[in-house]
């Protein structure tokens, strides 16, 4: 075997380990929806349900969970409204350093590719304040 047999060899193996790593994660977050929506989707938190009960009954088109990529980076946005253009995440664990981080990050991402962001947290949830916010948002948009 010569160095160039070899160095293929080496990149087809870390492709595919970069690929078995990749559907472990889509698997371990599959495994993490277990609360349902009046859609009939499942997601992963209350603030989720909440959230996404409001768009199906404001008849607001959105995409959930769904891979796309934004920036050059491919995330996973809670929820995506494609005629709007607008990205909703659910920010429900502020307590963790690693998920702020990941919080700033994809802040920064929508940021560059000028997408609007609606960012809600659990105090929002437990105040009832959900609708408040999101209309605010998307009143402009569809008259809701």
């Amino acid at each position: 075997m010569n160095f160039i047999t070899l160095m293929s060899f080496g990149m087809i193996l870390v492709i595919l380990f970069l690929l078995l790593e990749k559907k472990l994660f889509e698997k371990e977050v599959e495994l993490k929806k277990i609360l349902s929506t009046k859609k009939g989707e499942k997601v992963q938190s209350y603030g989720e349900v909440k959230i996404a009960d409001w768009l199906f009954e404001h008849n607001i088109e959105y995409e959930y969970d769904q891979e796309k990529e934004i920036a050059s980076e491919f995330i996973r946005p809670d929820f995506y409204l494609p005629r709007e253009n607008i990205v909703i995440e659910y920010w429900g664990i502020m307590t963790d350093p690693d998920y702020k981080r990941k919080r700033e990050w994809k802040e920064n991402l929508y940021g560059i590719e000028g997408m609007t962001l609606i960012s809600i947290e659990p105090k929002d949830i437990a105040t009832g304040n959900v609708d408040n916010i999101l209309s605010s948002y998307l009143e402009k948009k569809k008259g809701v």
